[in-house]
């Protein structure tokens, strides 16, 4: 039996999954970028996990802690190096 999520990270989860749910539509507007998520919605990205986390915290008042990340990879990615598919 998994034990109870706390409330900070029921959130962080729920906002995760709605990332998952609408990955086509993130992945339209972000690529190679990390992005946050705070009540369902992005509030910041970039290519900094640091800087996005820090832009993210002035704009919602939540700590770092608090806020989903997640990367939006644009293309087909191996080993860091980006190309296109044929």
């Amino acid at each position: 039996m998994m034990p109870e999520l706390e409330p900070r990270e029921k959130e962080i989860m729920e906002n995760l999954e709605w990332a998952r749910e609408h990955a086509t539509e993130l992945y339209r507007q972000f690529q190679d970028v990390w992005v946050a998520i705070v009540n369902k919605q992005v509030v910041a990205w970039g290519t900094s996990i640091p800087k996005v986390e820090r832009e993210a915290a002035k704009k919602t008042g939540k700590r770092p802690d608090e806020i989903a990340m997640t990367f939006v990879e644009g293309g087909l990615t191996i080993y860091g190096a980006n190309t296109v598919a044929a």
